[in-house]
C-alpha cells in the first residue's frame, strides 16, 4: 500500500513539474484557474483532508484550515496583526467575566441572532450540547472519538449550565485563569444537525463559522463557500478549497501550475525562485517548537544528564541557516527569544559534541546507547521531516547516541502520541510539532496531573518545584504575574530537558501574487475571512 502511494506521489509531482513549464511561458503567477473564480485554493501539507467535525484530525492544520472556517468558540483568536502573538478575543460570547467573590465562577454572555449554517439558532441550549457531546458520556449524543481530540482542555472544568437562553456559566475545580484559551478549542455545533445525521455527521457539517461545508472527497480536497449570514465580518472570497499535499515538491510544483494559489511550506530551495517570480513568501515568529518528547519513564531517557547530552549534540545553526534555509530559528527551550514566556536564563544548549558526551560518561553511558524514535512523514507543523530527523541521527550517532527512525503518517503518529508511551516496546521519542499557543503551555505539556487523557504529558515528567509555580500561575488573573510565572517555568523545563528541543519554525508559506489582504499572524491559525482574489 505504502510503496503504491509513494508512486502515485511521485508521479504526480513530475506531472505537475511538467506543467509548470508548460504555464510559465503564458505568463506570471497570475494567471490561476482560481484567480478567474475567486476561490482560495490551499495546498496543505497533511496528507487527508482534517475530519470537519467539531475536533478536526490533521492537527492544528485542521483547526487552521478547517475548524476554525466552518465553527465558532465562545472565545476565538484576534488574528488581525503579526507584531506580537494572537491573543483571545470574543467569539460566541460577546463578553465573559469571573464572580467578585468565586474566581471559579465564569459567566459567558452569549450573541445573540446568530445562526447555524443549517439555519437553527445559537443559544446556551447550544453551548450545554456541545460540552454534553465531548464531556457527558452519559448523553445520547457523546462522541468518545471527538472527546478524544479535546477533553483535556476541559480538565479543571467542574461543571456548567444555562443560566438563560444567552448566559452560560462555567465552575472551574480551582480559580483557573487559561479558561479563555481553552474554550478556543471546544467549538459548537448545531444540535440538530448531530441529531439528524449521527455519525454520518462529518458529511453534513453545520456551525456558524464564516465559510459554509459545500462538498468533500476523502484525499483529495474540501471545498467550503462563504457564509453570507456569518455574525461577523462576511468573507471576500467565494470559496476555499483545501487539498492535501503531503510531498513538498508538489506544493511547490501546484502553485506555480496555478492548481493552487496559496501553499504550505513548500522546499526551502525554492524560496529565491519564488521571490524572484512574484510570489509571496510569508514568513514569521509563531508559538511553535519542533521537538523530542522523550519517555522519562525509564531507560537512558530518564537522566537527566543524557537529555541535556542530546540536546548540546544539536547542530541548530547549521539545520536552520543551512539545511532550511533560514525558515526556522534554533530552539534552547519551548518559546522563542522574545515571547513573553522564553526565559533568557534557561540553559541555552550550544553545539558542543565533546560536552554531550562527557555527559554521557558521567550518566553511565561512555559508549551511549540504542533509541527508536518514532516520526511523522509529513503533517502540521512538521516541516520537512525526512530530512530533519536524518539530520538529528547524524548529529546524535556522533556522540554515541544510536537513533532507529520510524517514519509513520501523521494522523497515525497523532493518535499514538495522545495515548502515551507503548508499554510493549522502547520509544525513546516522538517527534511531533507543537504548539504552545496559550499558558496553559507548561501546564499541559510538564504538569505531573497532564498525563494523557488529562493533558499532554506523555513522558512522564515530574518537578514538585514547576508544579507549585504552574499552580500560582493558573490561580493568576494579573497577565505581568502570570507572565512572570511562566517565565519562571520555562527555565525549568529549559534546564531538566524533557524534551530535545530543535527548531522553531517560522511558518513559511508561499501566497500567489493577486491573493491580497491576509494577515501573517504569530499563531498557528489563519483568518482567511480578509483575503480577495485580485
Amino acid at each position: 500500500m505504502r510503496s503504491n502511494s509513494n508512486k502515485l506521489y511521485f508521479k504526480y509531482t513530475i506531472l505537475l513539474i511538467i506543467a509548470v513549464f508548460i504555464l510559465s511561458a503564458c505568463g506570471g503567477n497570475k494567471s490561476t484557474s482560481s484567480s478567474e473564480s475567486q476561490d482560495l485554493v490551499i495546498a496543505m501539507s497533511a496528507s487527508n483532508i482534517p475530519s470537519p467535525d467539531t475536533t478536526p484530525t490533521e492537527g492544528y492544520e485542521g483547526y487552521r484550515f478547517v475548524g476554525h472556517q466552518l465553527y465558532d468558540g465562545l472565545v476565538g483568536w484576534d488574528l488581525s496583526q503579526g507584531d506580537k502573538p494572537a491573543d483571545v478575543k470574543p467569539g460566541l460570547a460577546e463578553s465573559w467575566d469571573t464572580a467578585e467573590d468565586d474566581p471559579t465562577l465564569w459567566t459567558f454572555h452569549l450573541r445573540k441572532n446568530v445562526t447555524f449554517h443549517d439555519g437553527t439558532a445559537f443559544n446556551a441550549d447550544s453551548v450545554v450540547f456541545a460540552f454534553d457531546r465531548i464531556s457527558n458520556p452519559d448523553s445520547e449524543y457523546y462522541n468518545a472519538s471527538v472527546a478524544s481530540g479535546v477533553l483535556s482542555y476541559l480538565k479543571y472544568v467542574e461543571s456548567y449550565k444555562k443560566i438563560d437562553d444567552y448566559t452560560f456559566q462555567i465552575k472551574t475545580k480551582e480559580p483557573y485563569s487559561f479558561l479563555p484559551y481553552d474554550l478556543t478549542f471546544i467549538l459548537i455545533p448545531s444540535t440538530k444537525a448531530v441529531e439528524k445525521y449521527g455519525e454520518d455527521y462529518v458529511s453534513h457539517p453545520s456551525g456558524t463559522g464564516p465559510f459554509k461545508f459545500a462538498s468533500m472527497s476523502q484525499g483529495e480536497e474540501l471545498v467550503m463557500k462563504k457564509n453570507e449570514s456569518y455574525w461577523g465580518d462576511v468573507p471576500k472570497v467565494n470559496q476555499v478549497i483545501l487539498k492535501p499535499m503531503p510531498d513538498s515538491s508538489a506544493r511547490l510544483a501546484a502553485l506555480q501550475s496555478g492548481q493552487v494559489n496559496w501553499a504550505e511550506i513548500p522546499p526551502t530551495e525554492s524560496i529565491d525562485q519564488l521571490k524572484s517570480s512574484g510570489f509571496q513568501v510569508l514568513l514569521n515568529d509563531y508559538p511553535h517548537v519542533w521537538p523530542y518528547v522523550l519517555n522519562l519513564k525509564e531507560g537512558p531517557w530518564s537522566d537527566v544528564r543524557v537529555r541535556q547530552a542530546a540536546n548540546y549534540a544539536i547542530d541548530r545553526d547549521s539545520l536552520s541557516n543551512s539545511l532550511l534555509n533560514g525558515v526556522a530559528k534554533p530552539a534552547t527551550q519551548v518559546l522563542y527569544e522574545g515571547h513573553p514566556w522564553y526565559n533568557e536564563e534557561g540553559e541555552k544548549y550550544t553545539y558542543d559534541p565533546e560536552k554531550a558526551k562527557e555527559l554521557l560518561k558521567e550518566a553511565g553511558y561512555p559508549t551511549g546507547f540504542d533509541t527508536t524514535f518514532v516520526v511523522p512523514t509529513s503533517g502540521s507543523g512538521n516541516m520537512w521531516p525526512k530530512e530533519m530527523n536524518e539530520f538529528i541521527q547524524k548529529n546524535l550517532k556522533e556522540v554515541g547516541i544510536n537513533v532507529k527512525i520510524e517514519a509513520i503518517e501523521w494522523q497515525t503518529l497523532i493518535t499514538q502520541y495522545r495515548a502515551g508511551f507503548p508499554d510493549d516496546k522502547e520509544v525513546g521519542a516522538y517527534n511531533i510539532s507543537l504548539a504552545p499557543v496559550a499558558p496553559w503551555v507548561y501546564d499541559r505539556y510538564f504538569a505531573t496531573s497532564s498525563s494523557p487523557p488529562n493533558g499532554a504529558n506523555i513522558g512522564a515528567y515530574s518537578n514538585k518545584e514547576l508544579d507549585e509555580i504552574l499552580k500560582k500561575a493558573r490561580e493568576s488573573f494579573d497577565t505581568a504575574e502570570r507572565d512572570q510565572y511562566l517565565k519562571e517555568a520555562g527555565k525549568i523545563v529549559a534546564d531538566e530537558a524533557p524534551w530535545i528541543y530543535v527548531v522553531h519554525d517560522q511558518n513559511l508559506r508561499v501566497l500567489a501574487e493577486n491573493v491580497k489582504g491576509f494577515v501573517q499572524p504569530q499563531s498557528w491559525f489563519a483568518d482567511l475571512k480578509t483575503i480577495s482574489i485580485e
